[in-house]
C-alpha cells in the first residue's frame, strides 16, 4: 500500500489500478515504509512538511471555496427579497431620521445582535450602503416635492440662515401654500433646502443661493411673500433678489365712486389685478419684530435689572431658565415665581443659605406688574408662530389690542415705562384680518376693544370669542343676512355670516357661496405671520448633529434634515 505521506508530498503522479503513485519515486513508493530506506523515510517527511506549508501559504488571500459561502448564507434573506429591503427602510426612515439615531448604528455589535433576535434572516447592511440610502431618500423626496408644488398657483416661502456647532452655514427655506383636498382646505408646509452657504452671509451670497433653489423647484413665478427676520443682510438680499418698481402714484380715492370698481372683473382685468397681487415682497417676521420690541424695552427699562438678575440666579433651585436671546422665557420665568407664595420662597431662600437672592415686597411687586404687562405679548407670539394654522390674520388685530393693552394700563403701571409696538401696514395683514371670519372688520370698530360686560352667561357663550380673558376676547359674533352674488354683495354677506368660525373650515364650506372672495382668501391665509417654520428646521439639525456626530459633513446633515422635516 503506497503511504499517504508519500503521496501528498508530490504534485507529478499517475494512476495505478485507481490509485495516485509518484512518478519520480514509483518503484521505492511500490514498498512498504516498514522496509523503506531511512534517508529515503526523512526525505519523505521533509517534502510532506514543505508541502503542507506551501498548501497553507496559498491558500490565505484565495476566495472562500462557494460551498462555504453557500452553507454561510443558507436561510438568509437576499439584498433584493422584499423583507431585507423592509426592514432596511425601516432602519433609515424610523431609526436614523425619526429617532435621530446615528448611521453608525448599523455596526453596532449589541445592535446587529438585536437585529439577529428580531429576524435571525435578516443581514445587516454597512454605515457606507446607508449613507447612499439616505441620498437616494432625498432625491426621492424632492422629486415628489416638486411634483406637488408643479400643482399649486401660489406660495409663500420663510428664508433663515443658521450655523451648527462646526460654524458652518446652512440657507433654510420652507414653503407654505394652501391646499385643497376635496372639501376640505388645509395648510402645507415643507421644506425646500437646508443647504449650506460657504464664506460670509453676504446678502448676495444668499440672494444667489435662493434663486437657485426657487429655480430648482420652478416656484419664483408663483411666490407672493418672503417672510424673514430683520437682519440686515436679509432685508438687502431680498431687495436685491425682487427689487421694488417705480409706479406712477394712484391714488384709490380717486376711483372709489367708479359703479364699475365692484362688478365681476374680465379675464383680463383679473389677471392683470393678480400679476399685482403676485408682486414679490419681503414681510419682517411678526415673532421676531416682537422680540425686537419687548427685548430691548427690558433693556432699557433699567428698574427691572435687579429684580431680573435675582431672577436668573435661582433658576438652579427648579426655576425654568431664561434665554438671553428670547424674552418669552423670561416671561415663564416671572410667572413661575411670581405663582409662588412671597412668605414661603423667601423662607426657603433664607434656609438655604441664598439671603442675598430675597425679593423685596417692591421687587415682588415689580415682577408681577411685568407678567401682567408681557402676557398679552406672549399670546400675541404663541398664535403668530402656528404652522398648521392662519397666522397672518392675527397681526393687525394683534397689534391693536396691545396697543389697547397698553393703554388700558397705563393708569395701573407704578413701576415700569409704556412698551411699542411696531406697525404692519403691508396691506396683507388688513387683507388677512379681513377675511378672517374670527375677526373681520370688527378690529376696526373701536367698541371691540373695549371689554363691555354681556347681559348674561348665555349672551356671553354665544357671542364671545376665545377665552373670556383672551386677547381677542372682545370680538363679537355677527348676525347671517342675504346672499348676494357680485363682489359687493359677497363682501356684505361675508361680513353679516362670519361669526369667529375658523377660517380654514369656513372657506371649505363657503367657496361656492363666495367664489370671488374665497380665492383672495385662499391665497392671503396662507402666507405664515413668523418665520418660526425654519426656525423649526434649524431644531431639528441641532438635535441631528449632537456632539459625538460633529465629524458629520454638511452634504449628509442637509439630507438628513431635509428627509425629517419632508417625512410626512
Amino acid at each position: 500500500m503506497i503511504p499517504k505521506i508519500i503521496i501528498f508530498g508530490y504534485t507529478d503522479y499517475t494512476v495505478v489500478n485507481k490509485k495516485r503513485i509518484p512518478v519520480r519515486e514509483r518503484d521505492l513508493c511500490t514498498q512498504d515504509c516498514a522496509t523503506a530506506p531511512l534517508k529515503y523515510i526523512f526525505l519523505c517527511v521533509y517534502r510532506f512538511e514543505q508541502y503542507q506549508m506551501n498548501k497553507s501559504v496559498t491558500s490565505e488571500p484565495q476566495q472562500s471555496p462557494i460551498s462555504q459561502f453557500m452553507e454561510t448564507r443558507v436561510g438568509q434573506y437576499s439584498m433584493n427579497h422584499p423583507q431585507q429591503k423592509a426592514i432596511n427602510n425601516a432602519i433609515l426612515s424610523d431609526l436614523v431620521i425619526d429617532c435621530n439615531l446615528p448611521l453608525s448604528v448599523v455596526e453596532n455589535k449589541s445592535f446587529r445582535h438585536f437585529l439577529s433576535v428580531v429576524d435571525s434572516k435578516y443581514s445587516p447592511v454597512c454605515r457606507r450602503t446607508l449613507t447612499s440610502k439616505v441620498e437616494n431618500l432625498a432625491t426621492e423626496r424632492r422629486s415628489k416635492l416638486k411634483t406637488q408644488l408643479s400643482n399649486t398657483d401660489h406660495v409663500s416661502v420663510t428664508v433663515d440662515i443658521w450655523s451648527d456647532r462646526k460654524m458652518r452655514g446652512f440657507l433654510g427655506v420652507t414653503v407654505h401654500c394652501m391646499e385643497k383636498d376635496g372639501e376640505r382646505l388645509q395648510l402645507k408646509s415643507n421644506l425646500l433646502a437646508c443647504d449650506g452657504v460657504k464664506g460670509p452671509h453676504m446678502a448676495e451670497r444668499i440672494c444667489e443661493q435662493f434663486e437657485a433653489i426657487c429655480g430648482e423647484y420652478g416656484i419664483k413665478d408663483k411666490l407672493d411673500y418672503i417672510i424673514s427676520d430683520n437682519a440686515a443682510n436679509m432685508r438687502k438680499a431680498f431687495s436685491v433678489c425682487f427689487p421694488i418698481e417705480q409706479e406712477d402714484e394712484v391714488h384709490d380715492e380717486d376711483h372709489l365712486d367708479d359703479p364699475e370698481l365692484w362688478n365681476d372683473l374680465t379675464l383680463e382685468d383679473q389677471q392683470t389685478v393678480d400679476a399685482a397681487i403676485a408682486k414679490k415682497q419681503r414681510l419682517q417676521c411678526f415673532a421676531h419684530t416682537l422680540q425686537l420690541v419687548v427685548g430691548d424695552g427690558l433693556k432699557e427699562t433699567k428698574v427691572m435689572t435687579p429684580s431680573l438678575s435675582k431672577l436668573s440666579k435661582i433658576s438652579s433651585l427648579g426655576i425654568p431658565a431664561a434665554v438671553n436671546t428670547r424674552w418669552i422665557s423670561t416671561l415663564r420665568q416671572v410667572k413661575a415665581v411670581v405663582q409662588c407664595d412671597h412668605r414661603k420662597l423667601s423662607h426657603v431662600l433664607e434656609k438655604s443659605g441664598h439671603k442675598e437672592l430675597l425679593f423685596t415686597v417692591r421687587e415682588w411687586n415689580k415682577l408681577k406688574e411685568l407678567g401682567d404687562i408681557l402676557k398679552p405679548f406672549g399670546e400675541a407670539t404663541d398664535m403668530t408662530q402656528g404652522e398648521k394654522i392662519v397666522t397672518i390674520s392675527s397681526v393687525v388685530p394683534s397689534v391693536l389690542s396691545l396697543n389697547h393693552h397698553l393703554e388700558q394700563r397705563k393708569s395701573q403701571v407704578h413701576f415700569l415705562s409704556d412698551g411699542i409696538t411696531a406697525p404692519f401696514s403691508d396691506p396683507v395683514y388688513l387683507k388677512a384680518a379681513a377675511l378672517d371670519p374670527a375677526f373681520s372688520l370688527m378690529w376696526v370698530e373701536h367698541h371691540v376693544l373695549q371689554a363691555v360686560p354681556l347681559v348674561d352667561e348665555k349672551e356671553r357663550e354665544d357671542y364671545s370669542l376665545g377665552q373670556e380673558d383672551g386677547l381677542f376676547a372682545a370680538y363679537c359674533k355677527r348676525q347671517k343676512k342675504a346672499v348676494g352674488t357680485t363682489p359687493a354683495l359677497q363682501l356684505s354677506h361675508y361680513l353679516d355670516i362670519c361669526e369667529g368660525q375658523n377660517a380654514l373650515l369656513f372657506w371649505a364650506m363657503n367657496r361656492k357661496a363666495l367664489p370671488s372672495l374665497s380665492r383672495v382668501a385662499i391665497r392671503v391665509l396662507a402666507v405664515p405671520a413668523s418665520s418660526a417654520p425654519v426656525e423649526r428646521v434649524f431644531s431639528h439639525g441641532g438635535i441631528i448633529l449632537r456632539p459625538h456626530r460633529a465629524q458629520m459633513t454638511d452634504r449628509l446633515l442637509s439630507n438628513l434634515v431635509f428627509c425629517k422635516c419632508n417625512a410626512s
